[in-house]
């Protein structure tokens, strides 16, 4: 079945008509109810970080579906800044970039936490 949408521009001889995309059903993550998990929140996003050794927290959260904010993934812009909810024991001590953006502030950045 072709479903043919008509535009100003698919009236003009030569031109394309607009074609329907079909949505893409993305699958939920499953989260291990048994893993320890880090919470986390920016702004009104919360989410719940499965701990995995060795993986940066931030590609932990995208992972999980989390939309949060990012850019440098080197520390020095600041826009991966989140609140730790729980848990923070699972992750590295701040590095020299946190301590350089952060300050003594108990937020941390999600490019350089680091779960272990």
């Amino acid at each position: 079945m072709n479903k043919k949408k008509w535009t100003v521009g698919s009236l003009i001889p030569g031109m394309e008509t607009v074609r329907e995309v079909p949505v893409q059903v993305v699958e939920e993550k499953k989260v291990d109810k048994t893993a320890p998990v880090v919470e986390i929140r920016q702004g009104s996003v919360s989410c719940s970080v499965p701990v995995k050794s060795g993986v940066i927290l931030l590609d932990g959260a995208l992972e999980q579906g989390c939309g949060i904010k990012y850019k440098c993934r080197k520390g020095t812009c600041g826009v991966c800044t989140v609140d730790i909810l729980s848990d923070s024991d699972h992750l590295s001590s701040r590095n020299e970039a946190e301590q350089k953006k952060l300050g003594q502030s108990a937020k941390r950045l999600a490019c350089q936490a680091v779960m272990k």
